[in-house]
């Protein structure tokens, strides 16, 4: 049991204050003025208490799934108010098995880490044949993750195993063949740095694509990571439509453009890559009209040597989950581009809604107590120069995060 005093909540838009009484990891009860008597109690007087955050898009360290990597994550949990993350099953080695994907969940248990795990689609991306989805999904996966460029059979046959199944179906939109071997976005900067381009195009002909046969099918579909405000429109005209589909977008993509690429950084390589301004400022419209649906942190690390090479010889991926709610708050909730409470529907209730749990993501009676204690006060320099946001000046840190009533 535990007992939060004097809490800095959004609701209806006001900051209102008040006390919180967590018990068997649920939240009990919410009050103006909660007191007992031998029970934890923490003040967290001038602190917010926000809904813990649901990252639907995270990925391993390298790729790689080792113990070491999953402890890493375990204590990027406590310092990033994540309680909740979406694993993606590009790692190896893959869950290719029923007892091996038993023994991750075993383990997974064991760490206490709320970790949802998905499904490959396919066995292999240049294959032409399914995973073992019935069985993945019967032994724990709650997601169906695909690249959206495989063939249109497996595609169609995806999207009805979503919906036999009840899962959401994860999309990552691209098609290589457009890509004449990018490695970062196309255009001026590219040009400058001779490095061969991603057209906006390899992204946008796919959303089409998938979008068709999510509107047809009626699956729940989340198009991944998405980089383009073309993509994010097709998404929002089948949404109008009473479809369940859903926009994501990293925060990377909404505060920082390709310029990020200059001198060949490969800490800015990412996957989707990084557009121009005049794109992300779109994206930016975007989120204040509400057709962005969720925010990631597209949280993917790499090690050092990976980064250290030459531009096309980099990986992809960035590793900033510590800092993804500080970013959030600092250049979209200061920045006015949406306020605190939008900010916690986009990273706590709406991912959570999709991944299909109706008591979670949200600060209320009977619900999860998934929680993130919040210092907005807090103002700090980001200082690693392994770090894509190396010397940005952030506002407000987690304190604390509670996952499943108890302190991480």
């Amino acid at each position: 049991m535990l007992l939060i005093k004097n809490a800095t909540i959004f609701k209806d838009g006001k900051e209102i204050g008040c006390d919180l009484f967590i018990k068997d990891g649920k939240i009990s009860k919410i009050d103006d003025n909660i007191d007992l008597k031998d029970v934890k109690t923490i003040d967290i007087t001038g602190k917010y208490l926000l809904a813990g955050i649901v990252d639907l898009n995270v990925r391993l360290k390298d790729n790689s799934l080792s113990l070491s990597h999953l402890n890493r994550l375990k204590n990027k949990a406590k310092k990033s108010g994540v309680t909740t993350f979406a694993l993606m099953p590009d790692f190896t080695p893959n869950i290719a098995s029923e007892t091996f994907s038993e023994l991750l969940k075993t383990k997974l248990d064991e760490m206490k880490l709320d970790i949802i795990l998905s499904v490959k689609a396919i066995k292999d991306e240049n294959d032409k044949e399914l995973n073992d989805i019935a069985i993945m999904i019967e032994n724990g996966a709650k997601i169906i993750q695909a690249r959206s460029h495989i063939d249109g059979n497996l595609l169609r046959r995806v999207l009805q195993y979503s919906l036999m199944k009840d899962v959401p179906f994860f999309c990552f939109c691209d098609n290589p063949d457009l890509n004449d071997n990018g490695v970062m976005h196309e255009g001026r900067v590219s040009a400058k740095l001779g490095l061969a381009g991603v057209s906006k195009i390899s992204e946008i002909s796919e959303v089409a694509r998938v979008s068709s046969m999510c509107e047809y099918y009626g699956s729940k579909t989340l198009f991944q990571s998405l980089s383009t405000d073309r993509s994010i429109q097709i998404v929002d005209n089948i949404k109008k439509e009473g479809k369940p589909a859903y926009s994501e977008v990293s925060i990377s993509h909404l505060i920082l453009n390709d310029k990020m690429c200059n001198d060949f950084n490969t800490l800015a390589k990412l996957h989707p890559p990084l557009r121009d301004e005049d794109e992300r400022l779109k994206l930016i419209d975007a989120l204040k009209c509400g057709k962005i649906d969720t925010i990631t942190s597209l949280h993917s690390a790499k090690s050092y040597n990976s980064k250290d090479v030459a531009f096309n010889d980099a990986s992809y991926g960035v590793d900033l989950l510590e800092h993804f709610i500080s970013l959030c708050y600092t250049y979209l909730v200061k920045g006015g581009i949406i306020s605190f409470e939008e900010l916690s529907l986009l990273i706590s209730a709406t991912p959570a809604k999709i991944l299909g749990f109706d008591d979670l993501g949200k600060i209320e009676e009977g619900f999860v107590a998934n929680l993130v204690i919040f210092d907005p006060t807090i103002n700090k320099t980001i200082d690693d120069k392994t770090s894509l946001f190396d010397k940005f000046e952030i506002s407000g840190e987690v304190l604390m995060t509670i996952s499943n009533g108890e302190i991480l």
